[in-house]
């Protein structure tokens, strides 16, 4: 246990330690509007690391500087931004700065001891893709593009913070093989985070109650890490990254991935109580 802490803090060490790890990612759209998280985080007397997103805040600044956001389509279906150097800027500001420091500050108003960090940090470390579009069926390759593939998870940074009773709000920006900045996917950064650091669970939030077998019907609540690969061929672009990062969460050791609604009361509580979609092994 780390001593020297203020007697509140030493206090809430004592009662987290080896509290198991739940992970929850909150999305951009979400993360507009963190106090109901924040509020639910700081009556659970559970371990959290918190990871989340920000499209939506990057293309605002895209367009308030000028720039229209474009995305590269790939052959499987998946859509990712595209982040050339001037959108990796934006991205580190928006991301990085603005979604980050809002969630911070919502967390402390709740009562938490949170702290934001980037990934790029050196926390996630990730090798620059070369990406292929599918443009009019036609394949172009996109050379100027800042998106990472994660190759690793550094666990001592965020064990440090939760073992001296704090809520990392990670930022998903890699550091790269050359030390640059990348762009990587949200939900598969926690994923990787939360496979590396032995959680207990991951929580995907997402602005529908979970996955449904034939959308708007159909909420499926609870399902095997082998269903997800017939799930993909019916799912959504945005879904398609969670079950793809659900998957990866369980084949790292994660018990259970919950897919569920960020915009409900108690989102957090809800999940844990079965609400939105349960997967494992």
């Amino acid at each position: 246990m780390v001593t020297g802490l203020p007697p509140a803090l030493e206090e809430l060490v004592r009662k987290m330690d080896g509290k198991p790890i739940i992970v929850v990612k909150i999305g951009g759209s979400i993360a507009g509007n963190p106090a109901e998280i924040a509020r639910d985080i700081a009556q659970l007397n559970e371990r959290f690391v918190i990871v989340h997103g920000g499209g939506p805040q990057v293309s605002a600044l895209e367009r308030a500087t000028g720039r229209e956001p474009r995305y590269i389509y790939s052959k499987d279906g998946f859509k990712s931004r595209h982040t050339d150097e001037g959108t990796m800027a934006n991205f580190e500001m928006a991301v990085g700065g603005g979604v980050n420091s809002m969630l911070v500050r919502a967390l402390r108003k709740a009562g938490l001891q949170a702290v934001g960090v980037s990934g790029a940090s050196g926390i996630v470390m990730a090798k620059r893709k070369t990406l292929v579009s599918v443009e009019n069926g036609k394949e172009k390759i996109i050379r100027d593009d800042y998106s990472g593939k994660i190759r690793e998870i550094s666990a001592p940074p965020l064990n440090a913070l939760l073992n001296a009773g704090f809520v990392p709000v990670v930022a998903p920006i890699a550091l790269g093989e050359e030390f640059e900045a990348l762009n990587v996917d949200g939900d598969r950064a926690a994923a990787a985070i939360s496979s590396r650091l032995g959680a207990s669970r991951l929580i995907l939030f997402t602005d529908v109650e979970g996955f449904y077998s034939d959308f708007p019907n159909g909420l499926v609540s609870a399902a095997k890490q082998a269903d997800i690969a017939g799930f993909q061929k019916k799912a959504s672009a945005g879904m398609k990254r969670k079950l793809v990062a659900a998957d990866e969460a369980l084949s790292g050791g994660v018990a259970e991935v919950i897919i569920c609604s960020g915009l409900q009361k108690r989102p957090v509580s809800a999940a844990l109580a079965g609400g939105g979609t349960h997967f494992t092994k």
